[in-house]
């Protein structure tokens, strides 16, 4: 009884789900048992259990007891099991297990045994059904108790069902078969695959036919889709749309429901074709907006056939008729307005049968956009300066086609400026200033309205400022001296249209180009007034520019502008004050306070009151000491002794300047020496010779021999002489000598080597002494020359035979050396590009050398070890040494018109060991590239473009880049120091903005470029310093990532100047260094 109602509870649970889950299905299981005969001794009792083993485990499926059994007695069968077993379970049982338990009485207590055995089950079929009486073992089920078992697992149910297309959403009555779109049929899922045995048959038909291979499974055969066409050639199924004949179809599989194959579910679906496929659409949207004059064209994937009728229905609307297609097989559905619809086709063949249209190539969603209304409206800017050009009034106007026409008249009607511009922004430029009317409509002619339905036309009117500025000069103060900077200059500026400051204002000096900025300035009224204080003389340019200057055009900024005005200024100062120191007396001997200068000032502005025209102030000068001469007050001074004097002037103004230092001199102190020559012993005369030197000659003599008067005085016989010298200033000195007899010849050479390989300069002076005078002397290499001193000698080896008047006489042997020989090489030809110039070197075998340049013949001004050649020509250098020896080398250049200019930047100055970026900044490419780099060089990476490198020591390198073109080359180099640490200013900032900020050539005589490079686009600041840090120049850049600006600083100004690079809160600064040209 207990397994009865588990049974009916289990079957109220299936039915249950069927009602809600018809998709799955449901297997029955039913196990039963004939009589059970006991083949053992007599039992007390028995227990029997029955399972099963599915991919989902073990499952029990009952388990019953029994009293009392004799032996060889049956007991009745248990009541049959049956269990409803859903297939998503996975719990159909593959092996059934029994199990039995027999206990039975001893003298002593009672006994038992137990045992089990089990039967497998295939579970690929879509029906089992088996009778067996004994397990897989062979034994019985349950231990000594013999019984047949009878298993059946069949199909519950088996339900067919209709899908149009795919299977998609629920199921259809429709029961339509169409020849060229699919439909689904779909039954019970989840029996075993070979339970799916699809069929088909014409209905009046015996045979059934299986389902072809061409056909689509899923769900493990339990859904199929296919079209008619699949199961039937095309003929047939033509055939059989025209007789009206309908399909049946089934599965042909037995289940619980259906045991009969006459009683196998079918369904029935009828045969017709397709409606044509829609393949795409064109929109066209209205003309204007919401014009309602929108239209859709339909394509469609073939024609219609010969009585086929086609209508299109709107949703939520009525149908209407599609009576032709053109020759692209469209249609075309007019007067839509904007929105949003779902068409779809409908429509009958020749038999009157409605056609399948139940696919998604059957219905068209679409959007039909409205056409944006039109809107527009203008901004303008006003005429910037009196009677400019530079009006103009920006349009934006956005909807209807996008495409616009705008004209603007003027205030007769004519037209100004026509302009055509997609949706956004235009703008007529270059307008004067007037009233203006401005018009516009799309390419479909449509306009704007206005609130009242009326176009919307715009009216506008240009102003200008009422006068033009212009500047006069209020008054000006000349500097104090020709070469002070204490003049002034003060302007009044008015017109125009100031600032709440005022205006623009700067001075520009003509000689140099040096920009002054006013030291101050105030408001007058309607005007405001400038001055310029601290200034020299010169030539100036007043520039005064209103606010709207700076942002005009180029164009608007020539001249005439009426928000610009110059005017030129000339302040003059005295001429210049010099002095100049003239001797007027000389020191007349050695020691003496008689000297006298005289003072010649010219220029300043002279004491016209006084009865000099400067005040004067003379000073002494020693070592670093200047001692004033306070007694010297005149433009001459007086009584003077031997030193080095200044003298300073002194203008009305109160301006001095000293004269250069002026040195007086004073005679040498007068000095008197004698040579003697003895009288011979043969009785020949003796001779004293006198050397004076200092004092200012001509000198005479006085001798203690009476009438002699000369210089040399000729003596007979030993004995002391005296002699007094006076000079020309009357200074005087006395001395005397005494003559003794001879002795032996002595000589003191004095040898000059040739000073050239190869020269003839070299010389021979013999000095010679003793013995007695005069000497004799010959040359061993030429007998004909008698002189001790000899000149124009090449080196080698002279020998002198001198003899005195006692007739002694020696050999003196002399050699000149060779000196080394002196060369000088050049480098090597080349051919220059059009318009480059390059270097050629000399380099010669000595140091301390001058160099003289020729070019075909011609002598050049350049005296460096370099020469910058921009002529093809002959070139040849003569290298000058110390001592006049020179050599020479000669080397052909050419020229070519092939243009190669070339370009590189490099940073000034560096840190040792951090990356160094040299840039090529040409424009033109070449054919090849070299960067020639300092020895010591550690390359990271090189490129045509640039080459990235480290120098670790310190000092001043050349970066050079070679180009070649064709047959010309051009070379181009910069100069680079590298430092030690902390000696190279580095980024203020933190940031990593900067990736290379470049300035070449460093040092430089004026002209220089400056390299930005960030590491994306940024704005940034670029401002150049003087050498006192007054800003020079700005340049606000707006999102540039790299570029190059090029600088002229003009004037001799020398100094060091600084580059400043600010992009956000990063800053770099580098300097620069100008020297004169």
């Amino acid at each position: 009884m207990t397994f009865r109602k588990i049974v009916l509870l289990c079957l109220l649970l299936s039915f249950d789900a069927l009602l809600y889950a018809q998709e799955d299905g449901q297997y029955k299981l039913s196990i039963s048992f004939s009589s059970i005969q006991n083949t053992g001794n007599t039992m007390k009792s028995t227990e029997y259990r029955v399972s099963g083993i599915s991919e989902a485990g073990k499952e029990e499926y009952h388990h019953w007891n029994t009293g009392k059994l004799k032996e060889d007695h049956y007991i009745d069968a248990p009541s049959p099991i049956i269990w409803l077993i859903n297939t998503n379970s996975y719990k159909r049982p593959y092996k059934l297990l029994f199990w039995g338990k027999r206990s039975w009485t001893k003298v002593f207590g009672t006994d038992s045994r137990e045992g089990s055995n089990e039967l497998t089950l295939d579970k690929d079929v879509p029906y089992v059904k088996v009778v067996a009486s004994r397990g897989n073992d062979g034994e019985d089920f349950f231990p000594s108790l013999r019984t047949t078992v009878t298993i059946e697992i069949i199909p519950l149910s088996i339900n067919i069902h209709y899908f149009t297309d795919k299977g998609q959403g629920t199921a259809s009555s429709l029961n339509l078969l169409p020849d060229n779109d699919v439909i689904t049929l779909k039954v019970t899922k989840g029996f075993v695959e070979s339970t799916y045995k699809w069929q088909y048959q014409i209905i009046g038909e015996s045979t059934w036919h299986d389902m072809p291979n061409n056909v689509s499974y899923s769900e493990g055969k339990s859904v199929v889709t296919f079209k008619g066409t699949d199961l039937y050639a095309r003929s047939v199924f033509n055939e059989l749309v025209r007789e009206g004949k309908n399909i049946l179809f089934r599965i042909n599989a037995i289940t619980d429901e259906t045991r009969n194959e006459a009683d196998y579910k079918k369904i029935i679906l009828t045969p017709t074709y397709s409606a044509p496929h829609i393949l795409s659409h064109d929109i066209t949207l209205e003309q204007c907006h919401q014009s309602g004059d929108a239209s859709l064209r339909v394509f469609l994937d073939r024609a219609l056939w010969p009585g086929e009728a086609l209508a299109v229905f709107k949703t939520g609307g009525t149908g209407s008729n599609i009576d032709a297609l053109d020759s692209e097989n469209s249609f075309r559905i007019n007067n839509l307005a904007a929105g949003t619809y779902t068409f779809q086709l409908r429509g009958t063949h020749s038999n009157g049968q409605n056609t399948y249209r139940e696919t998604s190539k059957h219905i068209l969603n679409v959007t039909i956009n409205e056409r944006p209304a039109i809107t527009h409206s203008f901004t303008q800017k006003n005429i910037s300066c009196f009677s400019g050009h530079d009006g103009e009034i920006t349009l934006a106007a956005s909807g209807g086609t996008g495409n616009f026409t705008a004209t603007l008249t003027d205030a007769g009607g004519s037209v100004v400026q026509t302009q055509t511009f997609n949706t956004g922004n235009v703008s007529f430029k270059r307008l004067s200033a007037g009233n203006y009317t401005l018009r516009v409509q799309d390419s479909n002619g449509c306009v704007a309205k206005t609130s009242s339905g009326e176009e919307l036309i715009h009216q506008v009117v240009l102003t200008e400022p009422n006068e033009a500025v212009s500047i006069t000069e209020k008054s000006k103060t000349s500097p104090l001296a020709y070469q002070s900077s204490d003049g002034a200059i003060q302007i009044a500026v008015s017109g125009g249209t100031p600032s709440a400051s005022g205006y623009a204002v700067r001075f520009v000096r003509k000689s140099d180009g040096q920009v002054f900025t006013p030291t101050d300035s105030h408001s007058d009224g309607s005007q405001y007034i400038y001055t310029l204080r601290n200034i020299p003389r010169g030539e100036y340019t007043a520039i005064a520019e209103d606010m709207r200057f700076a942002l005009l055009g180029n164009e608007d900024k020539q001249d005439p502008c009426g928000c610009h005005a110059q005017l030129a200024i000339t302040l003059s100062a005295p001429p210049l004050l010099t002095v100049d120191v003239e001797e007027t007396h000389f020191i007349s001997c050695h020691g003496d306070s008689d000297g006298e200068l005289t003072a010649h000032g010219k220029g300043g502005k002279p004491i016209i009151s006084a009865q000099l025209p400067y005040t004067y102030t003379w000073y002494k000068i020693s070592g670093s000491t200047k001692e004033q001469l306070p007694l010297q007050i005149d433009s001459v001074a007086h009584n003077l002794s031997t030193g080095q004097y200044q003298v300073k002037i002194t203008d009305s103004n109160g301006i001095s300047v000293e004269s250069a230092v002026f040195e007086l001199k004073q005679p040498d102190l007068l000095s008197l020496s004698f040579t003697t020559r003895p009288p011979s012993c043969s009785g020949g005369a003796g001779l004293i010779s006198t050397t004076v030197t200092g004092g200012t000659a001509p000198y005479t003599y006085e001798w203690n021999k009476e009438g002699a008067t000369e210089a040399n005085l000729t003596i007979n016989e030993a004995g002391s002489f005296f002699v007094r010298v006076v000079d020309s200033r009357g200074c005087s000195i006395t001395g005397n000598v005494e003559v003794t007899t001879p002795e032996a010849i002595s000589i003191k050479p004095t040898i000059t080597n040739p000073t050239c390989y190869g020269a003839d300069n070299g010389a021979i002076s013999l000095e010679l002494s003793g013995g007695t005078a005069p000497y004799t002397i010959h040359w061993e290499d030429d007998n004909t020359l008698s002189t001790s001193n000899r000149e124009h000698l090449k080196a080698g080896e002279y020998v002198a035979v001198i003899s005195d008047q006692a007739g002694c006489s020696l050999h003196y042997r002399v050699v000149l050396e060779q000196p080394e020989k002196m060369t000088v090489k050049l480098s090597s030809g080349f051919t220059l590009c059009h318009e480059q110039s390059r270097k050629i070197t000399a380099i010669p075998s000595e140091e301390n050398v001058t160099y003289q340049w020729l070019h075909d013949g011609q002598a050049l001004t350049e005296t460096g070890k370099e020469l910058t050649v921009s002529k093809a020509g002959h070139y040849r250098v003569v290298v000058t040494n110390e001592n006049g020896c020179t050599a020479t080398a000669e080397v052909e250049i050419k020229a070519s018109n092939t243009e190669l200019p070339l370009d590189i930047t490099i940073p000034s100055s560096v840190t040792a060991g951090s990356p160094i970026h040299a840039v090529n900044i040409s424009r033109i490419r070449a054919d090849k590239l070299e960067w020639s780099l300092p020895d010591n060089a550690v390359i990271t990476s090189k490129s045509n473009e640039s080459v990235v490198f480290t120098i670790p020591i310190p000092g001043i390198y050349e970066v050079i880049l070679t180009g070649y073109l064709g047959d010309c080359s051009t070379v181009v180099s910069q100069r680079l120091e590298v430092l030690g640490e902390g000696g190279v200013v580095l980024p203020d900032g933190k940031g990593d903005a900067i990736k290379q900020f470049l300035v070449s050539p460093n040092p430089t005589t004026g002209d220089f470029k400056v390299y930005v490079e960030l590491k994306e686009p940024r704005d940034f600041t670029l401002r150049l310093l003087s050498p006192t840090s007054v800003e020079m120049d700005k340049k606000e850049i707006k999102n540039i990532q790299k570029h190059t600006f090029e600088y002229e600083l003009r004037g001799d100004t020398e100094g060091v100047f600084k580059v400043e690079l600010s992009v956000g809160n990063e800053k770099s600064t580098l300097r620069i260094t100008k020297k004169r040209k």
